[in-house]
């Protein structure tokens, strides 16, 4: 069974942290696997217990798969990922804080371009520097989210004080934004003509603050929203929901379903063990 707690950042961190959340799982003594899909948000995870814990990737052919056992002493940060990654696998108690940024958010914060992250695993401390194990230090001394939620703010703060904003940052998250909100297809014209840059200056920017295309983001997000919809009425079968979020047909969305998660729709739910089926839609305090 997994519990999470999700809190607001700092109000001056809104526009480029969703949240931080608290994830405690217990499987019970069972093998649960954590499919790595592709997904529209990037990650920083700080591990708060030593469970051991597995990665299976598979290979370029798909027919092997490498296993590794997961360095918990190191804070992965995982960027934009626009392909499926292979699955975590989890069997014991598992205690770990993580902070979800929003497209841009990382780069506005760092000043780090996300270019060199994209469909990425790397430690934390080798891009941001070794000030992150204090705040892992900070985490584990908690008593509690709010006191977690505390020390990741001022850690976030200060580096996001440090790194004035670079020329065209604000636009670039305005067009994070309308991607995210939007339900139509994406128009690239439209869009770089609402954030006051030309069609050029919106891709450049865009790949270097957020890692990926416009277009590319603009494809995890309907797909992410898909399955998002299926995980909260699964009643709704998949031509349904191809309709909803503008695939031409069903079979446009098993298209992107194979190049996002390497499954059809019902292979990539029936990977999915009742545990790790994470509530969404929930409130955040």
């Amino acid at each position: 069974m997994m519990t999470i707690t999700e809190q607001l950042p700092s109000v001056a961190l809104r526009n480029y942290i969703r949240c931080y959340s608290l994830r405690e799982l217990n499987t019970g003594g069972q093998d649960v696997p954590r499919l790595i899909h592709a997904i529209d948000q990037s990650f920083m995870t700080f591990w708060l217990s030593k469970t051991p814990l597995f990665s299976h990737t598979p290979s370029l052919f798909g027919t092997t798969e490498t296993i590794q056992k997961v360095n918990l002493n190191e804070r992965p940060l995982l960027g934009l990922q626009t392909s499926f990654k292979g699955h975590l696998n989890f069997n014991g108690v598992y205690r770990f804080f993580s902070v979800e940024f929003i497209a841009n958010g990382f780069f506005r914060i760092f000043n780090i371009p996300f270019s060199h992250l994209s469909d990425r695993l790397l430690h934390t401390d080798d891009v941001v520097g070794v000030n992150a194990r204090f705040l892992q230090e900070q985490l584990e001394e908690s008593a509690c989210m709010q006191e977690m939620a505390q020390a990741a703010d001022q850690f976030f703060l200060k580096a996001f004080l440090k790194n004035l904003p670079k020329n065209n940052i604000e636009n670039i998250t305005a067009a994070s934004w309308i991607i995210q909100q939007s339900s139509a297809p994406l128009n690239i014209g439209a869009l770089a003509s609402q954030v006051n840059l030309s069609i050029r200056g919106l891709e450049r920017h865009f790949i270097e603050q957020v890692g990926i295309s416009p277009k590319l983001l603009a494809r995890v997000v309907r797909f992410n929203k898909a399955l998002q919809c299926k995980m909260i009425y699964p009643e709704r079968n998949w031509t349904d929901i191809a309709n909803s979020y503008t695939y031409f047909d069903q079979m446009h969305l098993i298209k992107d379903f194979k190049t996002f998660t390497g499954h059809t729709p019902s292979s990539f739910l029936k990977q999915l063990p009742l545990p790790m089926r994470e509530r969404f839609g929930k409130d955040i305090n």
